[in-house]
């Protein structure tokens, strides 16, 4: 540890910034993942008509704003990457940041920016035009601030800071938003025990529930909907009735969900309508197969916590599809090994002790459960655990340092002349 203090912060952000920007020119303005396909294309179609897409997009808006801010000047998908590098290294200094300031100890905090930096699917995920990289950063940067808050080390404004953040991830990622609404109303207890200020309380509030109202308030303009996403029902049905097909690949429940009556009938409906069909039909099945929806529970529960990539998982290679971004299935599995497992369990083991030290750091544990949760309910992999792995980096970082290594040497009593 003497000789990680040693090495200058700078060292490390820029070897993960070297690490981003290489990953990214290495896929240059190839898709590699499908999904990033949709992304991409809301993005392009934003920059050339100056529209979110036609009658019925509801999706959560902020990483295709993000990305269509690259293409002004025409599309190539390198531009957003390089952006997103410099949007992923900035999230490792501010781990780092909040491992020092919630955990009081500056050893925490050289540790949790170091495996940031370097930390591979932070890397791998910067390169994917996706939500994941840009709502981890405003989950960290909310919590973060929201921590400061709660120790007493910032006001209202470090407050409001937080609040803003996390309805910005609200609309980066629909779950955000439900997510933190439970965890506004826990610490609204924590003001009626008197462990937090009202007045902070409610800036934090206010400033999360303004993004997201705006959001709601289009979608109710055009759809109908005051919600922040409708495509709800869709993924809870292939997390429920069409996990065996989703477990396969999601075009295969996508084809199976397609081929039943009660999809075609929902068609007929407007968007809102529809979800709202989606959805009963998916807690419907919930309710007549309940061991069924247990032991699913189990297999994704499974899926969250994965040491590894599945290697049973036919992925599909197509000009859209390169999930791999070159790497084998057996590197990939090395690389995994080589991080995932002594940091999700030194990681929980290590947040659970720094939380019952000190109960002002709840937000971090129970963001990590309502995660968890949400992805029990509906679909899981292991990329739905990256926007828990920063608090997981610091609960290991903190283990490491305060509890399974000594102090360092000028703190130990002298044996000797």
């Amino acid at each position: 540890m003497d000789r990680l203090r040693r090495i200058p912060i700078w060292t490390w952000l820029a070897l993960g910034a070297a690490a981003r920007a290489a990953f990214a020119l290495s896929l240059g303005g190839r898709i590699i993942q499908i999904d990033e396909g949709a992304f991409d294309v809301a993005a392009w179609n934003l920059a050339a008509t100056h529209s979110f897409g036609p009658l019925g997009s509801s999706g959560a808006p902020l990483a295709p704003f993000l990305f269509s801010l690259c293409y002004t000047l025409g599309h190539y998908p390198l531009r957003p990457r390089l952006l997103q590098a410099v949007i992923s290294t900035a999230t490792a200094w501010m781990i780092g940041r909040a491992a020092r300031d919630l955990t009081g100890s500056e050893r925490t905090g050289r540790l949790a920016l170091a495996l940031s930096c370097v930390y591979p699917f932070f890397i791998y995920w910067s390169g994917v035009l996706m939500s994941e990289t840009l709502y981890t950063a405003f989950i960290v940067w909310g919590t973060w601030e929201l921590g400061r808050s709660l120790k007493g080390l910032a006001g209202a404004g470090g407050a409001a800071r937080a609040g803003l953040a996390l309805g910005l991830a609200g609309v980066t990622r629909p779950e955000g938003a439900y997510i933190w609404a439970v965890i506004w109303l826990v610490a609204a207890g924590g003001c009626a025990a008197r462990r937090w200020s009202w007045k902070a309380w409610a800036a934090a509030a206010l400033c999360w529930v303004l993004p997201i109202l705006g959001w709601c308030g289009r979608n109710y303009a055009t759809m109908g909907s005051f919600a922040v996403d409708l495509h709800g029902g869709s993924t809870l049905l292939h997390g429920t009735m069409f996990l065996d097909e989703n477990e396969i690949d999601t075009s295969v429940a996508v084809a199976a969900m397609e081929r039943e009556p009660f999809y075609q009938q929902a068609l007929r409906l407007p968007p809102a309508e529809r979800d709202k069909e989606l959805s009963r039909k998916a807690f419907e099945f919930m309710r007549e197969h309940p061991k069924t929806v247990l032991r699913q529970w189990g297999r994704k529960f499974v899926n969250f916590w994965r040491f590894y990539p599945r290697q049973d998982k036919a992925f599909i290679e197509s000009t859209l599809s390169h999930p791999g971004a070159g790497f084998s299935r057996s590197a990939l599995v090395a690389i995994s090994l080589c991080f995932e497992p002594w940091l999700i369990m030194l990681g929980i083991a290590g947040l659970a002790l720094l939380t019952w030290a000190d109960r002002h750091l709840f937000p971090m544990p129970l963001f990590l459960l309502g995660t968890l949760g949400i992805h029990l309910i509906t679909v899981s992999q292991m990329r739905y655990r990256l926007p828990v792995t920063p608090w997981l980096i610091v609960g290991a970082s903190w283990l490491i340092c305060e509890r399974l290594l000594p102090r360092a040497r000028e703190e130990r009593p002298r044996t000797g002349p």
